[in-house]
């Protein structure tokens, strides 16, 4: 054979084969960055931090200052559950009309925001939703929880909520009295911290003996009489 044919195919050999070569390390670069993009897809999240940043909470801080008052006013005696589902809830029911359930998810009506719920039979006591009533065409979710039997109570969006307050909206479901005025008092003093605007000391609750204040709750700085920093507690 022509030694020119020879070397010709020699080299074309050469050139194919680092063309091969080539393509092989492109093609385990690209699967190696795809399995790298899935695998962080699919992790899962790390408890309390993502990278750095905090996860957020599953509910909004109205949402959680509303369920952590539920949960003090009537925790001893209910499940307090946050986000539940109307199809779960109705499905626990009897009789329920399907075409109510078909009308709740065609309307967008998903969950509410909180139930109590029995601790011995986990039967719904009661509902409370946040947040002004919207209608979805004909249906709202009072008239929702109404065909279901459910007592059903709606509360504004605030950053806090007075404990009496709720313990007066859910007092017939309520079967332990409330807690007397010095109670409270020594509950809240013993939860509640609040430092001294002038010497940042701790500061006290006392309830007005005498006085035109009388009875009412002041927040005093534990060094008093040297730090005289009073002020009205408020809830």
């Amino acid at each position: 054979m022509n030694p020119t044919i020879i070397m010709i195919l020699v080299e074309g050999i050469a050139i194919a084969l680092t063309l091969a070569a080539l393509g092989a390390i492109v093609w385990m670069a690209t699967r190696e960055r795809r399995q790298g993009a899935r695998g962080k897809a699919m992790m899962p999240p790390v408890s309390g931090e993502i990278a750095g940043a905090q996860i957020p909470s599953l509910l909004t801080p109205p949402e959680l200052a509303c369920f952590n008052t539920l949960h003090a006013v009537a925790g001893k005696e209910y499940h307090v559950m946050a986000k539940v589902s109307l199809t779960d809830i109705a499905v626990v029911k009897q009789g329920v009309d399907k075409s109510m359930l078909e009308r709740v998810a065609k309307k967008g009506l998903r969950d509410v925001d909180f139930i109590l719920c029995s601790k011995d039979s986990l039967a719904v006591a009661c509902a409370i939703e946040l947040g002004e009533s919207s209608r979805h065409g004909d249906l709202t979710l009072g008239d929702f929880l109404h065909e279901l039997g459910i007592p059903y109570f709606r509360l504004p969006v605030k950053t806090s909520y007075s404990v009496p307050e709720i313990r007066g909206m859910l007092e017939p479901f309520l079967k332990e009295k409330p807690p007397t005025p010095d109670e409270m008092v020594a509950t809240m003093s013993m939860e509640a911290y609040r430092a001294c605007k002038q010497c940042r000391s701790r500061m006290a609750l006392k309830r007005a003996k005498s006085g035109k204040y009388q009875g009412m709750l002041f927040w005093v700085c534990s060094r008093y009489p040297e730090c005289k920093s009073i002020e009205l507690f408020t809830r």
